[in-house]
This record gives C-alpha cells, structure tokens and sequence, in this order.
C-alpha cells in the first residue's frame, strides 16, 4: 500500500541494479486480419487462436471467465482494445536474445494463424479499417477507457482500436543513471518515429503524414511527452509527477471504476468516494 511520496522513491530506488545484472525487455503489437475478407479478426476467432497456441505450451489469462490473454515462463501475450495482439517479453541479457524470442513467438503465431486464415500485419497504424468497423472484446477496463479517454483527446479511441507499438524496458544503476537514460531515450522519440515511420496509409488513403500513429498519440489523453521528461528527473521529481498525474481507472475487487475525477494523490490518501475512501491494497 503506496501512501506517501517517500515510499513511490524507495520503490524506485529498488529497481537499481548492478550492470552485470542489466536486462531487457520488448513489448510489441500486431494487428490480424482476416484473409477472406480483410477484416479485423473479432473475439470469438481470438479464442480459437488463444486455444490453438496453448498446445504450444501457452497457459490462459482468464478475466471473469473470458480469455483476455496468455503466459509462458516470464512472457505474456495480452489482448489490446481492437483484438490487436501484444507479446511483452522476458527479462533478457542483449538483443541477440530479444531477436530470438521475437522469432520463436512469431514461428509460433504463424502456425496457428495460417490455419485460421488469419494475416498479421506489422504497423503503426491500421492501413484499411474505419473506426466503426473494428470489433471489441470483453476486457473489462477498455469498456470505460473507450468512453473516458476521448474526454481528454479526440483521438483516444483511434489510439486504442487502430494503433500499434513497440516498447522497449531498460534497467539502470543509481538514480543518476537513471536521470540520463530516461532523458536520453524521450530526446530521441522524433528520431526513432522517423526511422519507422509506417504509418502513412488511413482507411485505404494517403494521410499526408509519414507517421499517422505519431500524429494519434499527440492528440490522445494521456499522450504526448510532458516538458518535464525532457529536464533532469530525479526520483523525488518523478514521483511527485505521478502523484498528481489524473487516475485512468481503479480496479476493486475485480471491478473496475472511473477515475477521471482523481489524481494519484487522491488515492493515496484514501480519498475516492466510489471506494468509500478506503485504502486498498
């Protein structure tokens, strides 16, 4: 239970770690289609392609009975808004290991998916499909962020149905190491949307810009890159920029709650009326 700024810095000061012990870790996200018609697969076509990899030694990620996702060792495949597919990879030593990881789940997913007449297109944004068009899927908290988040961003719900990414997790040593990195990585986000910017193609059109997802994420809540992350940012900083960065959504007892109304600091000290201002754990 986090209820004081002292205890968000001690956690971030546990997270150093010596350099012979540096790991990391990549997330990436894939749109599916299907190949008879060049559709957004839906969930029901999901659940089969969730079952058929299980025979790969893949475990379910249940949520009140629906699958939502699956495990194996320490990697994850999670389920985004538009039944995009997310695969968030082990703890690894170098990019040699990251690269294999990322063969082997995509040797993988192609087997499943070919047998489904399933395609997997690798790309910022989804090139074809409108908005409208894109089936959802039962993932509790995405039912509130579809109606919360365009509050705060005209293209929340484009970001969420018809976006995807690539993330990358790095450790550090000390706080000071952590200060460069951290400034380093968001200085060059401009580069690294340039590098890879293939997302120009909407709805079967030239948008005019060469990373229509880059344009998405500036107008979405919670988007963007604060000035703050461009100055030197200590753990102190950075936990008082959390503590009082809006609350998307609060999950009690399997539930899940607006937060739109709260700040972290709120929750923290036990102020959120849907929860009778309890502290939870």
């Amino acid at each position: 239970m986090i209820t004081t700024k002292e205890q968000i810095v001690q956690y971030f000061e546990s997270g150093a770690k010596d350099k012979k012990d540096f790991k990391i870790g990549i997330e990436h996200e894939k749109f599916l289609f299907d190949k008879k018609n060049n559709k957004r697969i839906d969930y029901v076509k999901i659940k089969k392609m969730f079952s058929a990899l299980i025979e790969f030694g893949w475990n379910p990620i249940l949520e009140k009975e629906n699958i939502i996702g699956l495990n194996k060792g320490g990697k994850n495949i999670t389920l985004e808004p538009g039944n995009q597919i997310e695969l968030s990879g082990d703890k690894l030593t170098h990019i040699h290991e990251a690269c294999a990881e990322s063969q082997d789940y995509l040797f993988e997913l192609k087997q499943v998916t070919s047998k489904l007449d399933i395609k997997i297109v690798s790309a910022g944004f989804d090139p074809i499909s409108k908005l409208n068009e894109i089936p959802n899927n039962p993932k509790q908290r995405y039912e509130l962020m579809s109606k919360d988040m365009p509050l705060g961003g005209e293209l929340s719900l484009d970001m969420m149905y018809r976006t995807c990414g690539t993330q990358l997790n790095i450790d550090y040593n000390s706080e000071k190491d952590f200060e460069k990195k951290f400034k380093i990585v968001n200085s060059i986000v401009p580069i690294s949307i340039a590098l890879f910017a293939n997302s120009s193609i909407v709805e079967k059109k030239n948008s005019n810009y060469l990373s229509y997802r880059s344009k998405v994420w500036q107008n979405t809540s919670r988007g963007g890159l604060p000035k703050l992350f461009f100055e030197e940012l200590n753990f102190e900083k950075y936990a008082e920029f959390i503590m009082n960065f809006p609350i998307l959504f609060i999950q009690d007892n399997g539930d899940y709650i607006s937060g739109k109304k709260y700040i972290f600091k709120d929750f923290m000290g036990g102020k959120i009326n849907e929860i009778k201002n309890r502290l939870l754990i």
